[in-house]
């Protein structure tokens, strides 16, 4: 038998296969029939009544308009009646592809074991354990447990109903039942040990306290990882969300874990309390059967079709992440971001990892960049009549890469306080190794 804690090395193939699930963006028939059966059930009405639809209407929107909120106006449940049925009708498809994405990349980076103990915080309807079982039909060699935590009696029953209708008998990742429990009032006994990946998606907005409480509350759970054990944490893409994740995130550097992905403190130094915003994107998925029935027949049809995913994530482990290497490259040459108020006007070569995707326009290309030593926003802007082959890997390199930017102007937004590094003709942009 494969010892448990041996990574996993996925085929290139098989991650192929399953990246062409993940583009083409369509819920499992399985899963969208157990949606809708669930709904039937709990409702006890045909899915396309339309009493049930215009309560699940008025769910959904009423979640949306909680969910722009900030602040302690910012009130949302998804724990009970017809908030749950309005989650699996608005937002479970898109977190299933969502975590399926960040499974497939820590697949990819061989963040994962052969046989691993995962615990979901915060499960919800059973969203991580249904992308992890839909991974493991990829990936062959990939087995383990995952113990769902959720409070929400509602939820749970939901968790039950999918996991059970969803699994195979052939399945290698066994789905434990849900522990009822909350992640922040948990006895340590009830914690299992040993755990491979600790995951929390959209829960630690959620969790009472400042950032340092709530990062309190990660590390009880945290303390109990494998050696080789990572904990992915994943918020909204809203300004509040995002920049509170990325709060808790030096929280939890401060408790002893180390950052692997998406920031990379090229001058071995770390974030400051500098309010960072920044996510990801994946493409899109498509429109399941109920949003587009939800839909039929109103003027705002759109208002029921969820499907962009943007996201912040960050991954945190026991052990530093390997040095980013620059070969050939004097880093007494290298300007941090630190230092830009020095060299308004001039032109440098710096290095940074990127902080977002393209924010910019067809015209003018934008990215958000970070060395782990910035005091103020800084973004790279390539106008698009500037692009050279010796200057495109900025519009190739995915989020959270680093690159090696050569003779870019740095110019300062007196508006906003941000620098922008100008690449132009004349500017390399080279990717670091690891």
């Amino acid at each position: 038998m494969t010892d448990r804690g041996t990574p996993f090395a996925a085929a290139p193939q098989e991650l192929a296969a399953f990246h062409s699930f993940l583009t083409a963006g369509r819920l499992p028939e399985p899963l969208e029939g157990l949606i809708e059966e669930h709904l039937a059930a709990k409702t006890g009405r045909p899915i396309g009544d339309p009493v049930i639809l215009d309560r699940l209407r008025r769910a959904v929107v009423a979640q949306k308009s909680g969910y722009w909120k900030e602040g302690e106006r910012r009130r949302i449940s998804y724990k009970a009646g017809y908030s749950v049925l309005a989650y699996l009708a608005y937002q479970f498809p898109v977190y299933y592809f969502q975590s399926c994405h960040l499974l497939a990349w820590l697949a990819t980076e061989g963040l994962l074991a052969h046989e691993m103990r995962v615990v979901d915080l915060g499960t919800g309807p059973g969203v991580v354990p249904l992308a992890l079982l839909t991974l493991g039909r990829y990936l062959p060699g990939l087995s383990g447990e995952i113990l769902p935590v959720e409070p929400s009696d509602e939820h749970r029953e939901a968790c039950r109903h999918l996991v059970k209708g969803f699994r195979r008998p052939e399945d290698r990742v066994r789905v434990l039942p849900a522990l009822r429990v909350d992640a922040d009032a948990v006895d340590d006994g009830a914690v299992p040990n040993e755990i491979d990946l600790l995951v929390l998606s959209n829960l630690v907005n959620e969790l009472p306290g400042d950032a340092r409480q709530r990062a309190a509350t990660v590390m009880r759970w945290a303390d109990h990882l494998s050696e080789h054990g990572s904990v992915l944490i994943v918020e909204p893409a809203d300004l509040a969300n995002a920049t509170g994740l990325r709060e808790v995130q030096r929280e939890l550097i401060g408790a002893g874990l180390h950052l692997h992905h998406p920031c990379r403190f090229l001058w071995g130094s770390s974030c400051g309390p500098v309010p960072c915003w920044s996510f990801e994107e994946r493409p899109p998925i498509q429109p399941t059967r109920l949003q587009e029935t939800l839909g039929a027949g109103t003027k705002e049809a759109y208002r029921y079709r969820n499907t962009d995913i943007k996201f912040s994530a960050a991954l945190l482990r026991r052990h530093r992440p390997p040095r980013i290497e620059c070969p050939g490259i004097d880093r007494r040459r290298l300007a941090p971001l630190s230092q830009l108020h020095r060299h308004v006007g001039r032109r440098i070569s710096c290095t940074a990892a990127l902080m977002s995707n393209d924010l910019g326009s067809p015209k003018t290309h934008l990215f958000k960049v970070c060395d782990g030593t910035a005091q103020r926003a800084v973004y790279a802007v390539l106008p698009s009549y500037h692009v050279t082959p010796g200057n495109r890997a900025l519009l190739d390199r995915p989020y959270g890469e680093a690159v090696l930017l050569r003779d870019v102007l740095v110019r300062e937004n007196p508006k906003t306080r941000a620098f922008n590094l100008l690449v132009s003709r004349v500017s390399r942009v080279e990717p670091c190794g690891r």
